[in-house]
């Protein structure tokens, strides 16, 4: 619960931010036309320096602390493992897709409608369908 609250707070902060930071250069530029916006020679949409700052600080403890984390690294190992296992196994056997991706088969590569199918599980959905198409995989080392 609080790192979803935490989240939201970050979110509300960052939109309304921009939102209002949008809102006072445009009026400080005085512009009346998309035109005069697309042609301005510095960018209008942006954060405020402050949150900006804020955003640049979390992206930093963000890779640090996380993206490349060492304690996490087994964990991202095996995930990537999971993802790769997966798309081999609905490379190899397309038919065990839904049938809207099927379908999507006909207009699209096959490696694009996997992607598209795998991208769009959820942690714990990605899990059951390895459980299922790929029981006989081992485990990585860490």
């Amino acid at each position: 619960m609080k790192f979803n609250e935490t989240l939201k707070r970050l979110l509300d902060r960052m939109v309304s931010d921009l939102i209002a930071n949008v809102r006072k250069r445009l009026r400080e530029s005085q512009l009346n036309s998309a035109e005069a916006v697309r042609h301005h020679p510095s960018r209008l949409f942006a954060f405020s320096q402050q949150v900006e700052d804020e955003r640049r600080q979390l992206k930093v403890f963000l890779y640090e602390s996380l993206y490349f984390s060492t304690v996490l690294k087994a964990d991202k190992k095996r995930a990537e493992q999971v993802i790769e296992e997966l798309f081999e196994f609905f490379m190899k056997m397309p038919e065990e897709l839904p049938s809207s991706y099927q379908d999507k088969m006909q207009s699209e590569p096959l490696h694009r409608v996997v992607c598209s199918y795998i991208a769009g599980m959820t942690d714990n959905y990605v899990q059951e369908q390895h459980r299922h198409f790929c029981p006989e995989r081992k485990r990585v080392p860490v």
